[in-house]
């Protein structure tokens, strides 16, 4: 199929909302996948096709530079590399309305089956899996004001435990990281944010969305999920694993001598299973294995 192109004029979902002052509604879906319906599959078909241009536009530098509204360069003058090529990627397609399921929802998300996997962690935006850009916790705010959190993302860069040969994750949460900014010196994590928002969920046992990077054991396999995606230079994948519920949380002293949250979720029966003999999960949870190999890598 034909990359589409953005069209003229078109505001994406998402800048609408904002024009119109509205706030994405919570949309609580069922724990299991279907039954897949005729509006599932056209989402599906979208995303197809929105993440085969976004992958255009990573290669085709010519057609990003004419179809971006931004300069070239940063305002520190440097050439924009890493994360910064692939959040222009991303506004450029946001733009033209090429974005999915732009509201954020609590549950699966429609066009997106449990074993989809992702080729950069940009995907998982623009399709709607995980909002978030960079952190590995994504929430929405209720009417009320509470926050329920809606996915997470594990992904190497905290001490999170348990495989993916179990139905059971301990997740680290969100906060001073020093593996994410050596300059700073670590500090104690607080209940607030993601961390608030996974606790929320808990008390009310909505389920929160779980991806995790994993490496395919045979790289030279092409995928055969949404959006055909081969993997990147060192073979890893961000993988839909299905819903989860929080069990229980705690305060522990971790790596850097401070304290961190830490919660226990585990997955919901009743789903299809990931593939076990296909993916090694990556840095085993180490803290900082995120960040082996090149910047554009980590996204």
């Amino acid at each position: 199929m034909a990359a589409v192109r953005p069209k003229p004029g078109f505001s994406s979902k998402r800048k609408q909302a904002k024009q119109d002052g509205k706030n994405p509604r919570a949309v609580v879906c069922a724990d299991n996948e279907g039954p897949f319906t005729a509006e599932w599959y056209a989402s599906r078909r979208k995303i197809e096709e929105t993440l085969r241009f976004y992958r255009e536009l990573l290669v085709n530098r010519k057609l990003f530079d004419e179809l971006s509204q931004e300069p070239e360069k940063s305002p520190d003058g440097k050439k924009y590399s890493g994360i910064g090529v692939h959040m222009r990627a991303a506004r450029v397609l946001e733009s033209s309305g090429g974005w999915v399921n732009t509201s954020k929802q609590i549950g699966h998300v429609s066009g997106i089956k449990v074993g989809d996997d992702f080729r950069w962690r940009g995907e998982l935006s623009i399709v709607g899996l995980h909002h978030e850009f960079q952190k590995g916790i994504d929430y929405m705010k209720l009417i009320n004001g509470k926050t329920l959190a809606t996915s997470i993302v594990d992904s190497g860069r905290y001490e999170n435990g348990v495989g993916i040969t179990s139905d059971v994750l301990i997740y680290c949460g969100e906060g001073e990281n020093p593996n994410l900014s050596r300059v700073r010196k670590p500090k104690d994590q607080k209940l607030v944010g993601g961390n608030l928002a996974l606790k929320n969920s808990m008390d009310s046992k909505t389920p929160v969305r779980v991806i995790r990077r994993l490496t395919d054991i045979d790289t030279s396999k092409e995928s055969t999920t949404v959006g055909a995606a081969k993997g990147n230079d060192i073979g890893y994948k961000f993988v839909y694993d299905g819903l989860y519920r929080v069990t229980g949380f705690w305060k522990e002293r971790g790596k850097f001598g401070r304290y961190v949250y830490k919660f226990s979720l585990k997955r919901i029966e009743r789903q299809p299973e990931l593939d076990l003999g296909k993916w090694n999960k990556v840095g085993n949870g180490s803290a900082g294995s995120l960040f082996k190999g090149k910047e554009n890598d980590i996204y």
